[in-house]
């Protein structure tokens, strides 16, 4: 993609080139016309409308290389009245957008390439792969798998949702990423974010109002004011809440800063005609956000957990009441699909490049419909002949069903 870009803009940036000098060498034809001793060719005057010594002179006055056998004729060499005024500032004005046009072009160059190297060298998958039940049987420890067989049904671990990144430069020598960092935002809209933090900041907020109203009144008055100002009207299936219009004010303000507080930001894009739904941007916990050296493969792992900005608000409940594990009865990949909500998953990486000594970033984001529950990625490392351990690229997107089956069925492209 960098080398077709680069290709074309140099292209276009020598066009404009030529062209300009083309252009100015018509206009210098045009002043060797009015006075043909104004264009000097090796000491003589120039042939009038003769374009290759136009041109010769039209490019070492843009280029500002300096004149060689062609140049404007001085004071001396013409019996010009107006002293060759034409073809003089004909000639000024060329050198001096020929000075401008190498600057600008030195500063594109200049910034194409500073972009390149400030972007870091990695593909990111372009599927998100999410593993449940029996899936994630690898993933737990022996000693849990000691217990007995009700208990294992019932702890049914949390599903994990993956994707994985993959270092371009893995087998040159210092084209690792030092101190490499993840930071991953969930985007979801209002609609469906609001109930979270509504049952959130009804467990958290209630409490220090409580704390407040005994502190400085010292009565005993039942806590039911944040209960009235957060009437909570929403049901399974609809995923709505509504509030009360006329507390609406300070639950908007009690919001506000719960998700200021909670790793959450509010965005409202319109917030005159109400177009565009208020979007909530809450980050999200991953086992391995950090890297100190990343060299070949990275896979991010989010727990779809009771604190997941991507799991249903029914849902944390159930995971609540079953002491932090996956209910049962959702244990399918039809139900864990339908437990996710969110518009947009922003996945933005950012290290120091072990070869240029630069910060160096990249950016990914995933849809909603780039999810595939009950799979799991292939492996991608492999030993070559000499025993060098090497990435197979064109594998990165390459994905298999979870251990213990269970894949939802895959739409499969041309």
């Amino acid at each position: 993609m960098f080398r077709s870009n680069f290709a074309v803009l140099f292209s276009v940036m020598c066009l404009c080139f030529f062209g300009l000098i083309i252009i100015f060498a018509e206009f210098i034809i045009a002043a060797g016309l009015v006075n043909p001793e104004c264009v000097r060719v090796g000491g003589q005057t120039a042939e009038p409308g003769k374009f290759a010594d136009a041109f010769a002179l039209s490019w070492t006055t843009f280029s500002t290389v300096g004149y060689g056998s062609t140049y404007p004729a001085l004071s001396h060499e013409n019996d010009s009245v107006d002293n060759c005024f034409f073809v003089t500032f004909v000639c000024s004005l060329e050198s001096f957008l020929g000075v401008l046009y190498s600057g600008f072009c030195a500063a594109i160059l200049f910034g194409k390439v500073l972009r390149i190297q400030s972007h870091a060298q990695v593909i990111f998958s372009d599927a998100i792969v999410i593993r449940y039940g029996s899936g994630m049987q690898e993933r737990w420890d022996e000693s849990e798998s000691g217990n007995d067989d009700d208990s294992e049904d019932k702890k049914i671990p949390c599903p994990v949702l993956e994707f994985r990144i993959v270092n371009r430069l893995f087998d040159e020598p210092g084209g690792e990423i030092m101190d490499a960092s993840l930071n991953v935002v969930a985007n979801v809209n209002a609609r469906d974010a609001d109930p979270v933090l509504i049952d959130a900041a009804r467990s958290k907020l209630l409490r220090r109002y409580s704390y407040r109203r005994e502190s400085y009144y010292n009565k005993s008055q039942p806590p039911s004011t944040i209960d009235s100002m957060m009437s909570d009207s929403m049901s399974d299936a609809s995923g709505l809440a509504s509030f009360d219009s006329r507390k609406s004010k300070k639950s908007s303000s009690l919001l506000t800063s719960f998700i200021t507080r909670s790793n959450q930001h509010a965005m409202d894009e319109d917030p005159s005609s109400r177009l565009v739904d208020k979007r909530i941007f809450s980050k999200m916990e991953f086992e391995q956000c950090e890297h100190p050296f990343f060299k070949r493969v990275w896979v991010g792992r989010h727990v779809l957990n009771g604190e997941s900005p991507l799991v249903r608000p029914r849902v944390k409940r159930l995971i609540k009441k079953n002491n932090g594990y996956w209910p049962e009865k959702l244990n399918n990949y039809s139900d864990i699909r339908g437990s996710l909500v969110f518009n947009k998953i922003l996945v933005s990486l950012n290290g120091v490049s072990n070869l240029s000594a630069q910060e160096v970033y990249a950016q990914k984001i995933y849809d909603f419909v780039d999810m595939n529950v009950g799979y799991q990625f292939v492996n991608t490392l492999y030993k070559d002949v000499d025993g060098t351990l090497k990435v197979d690229t064109d594998l990165i997107n390459d994905v298999r069903q979870q251990h213990g089956g269970g894949g939802e069925p895959l739409i499969l492209g041309d």
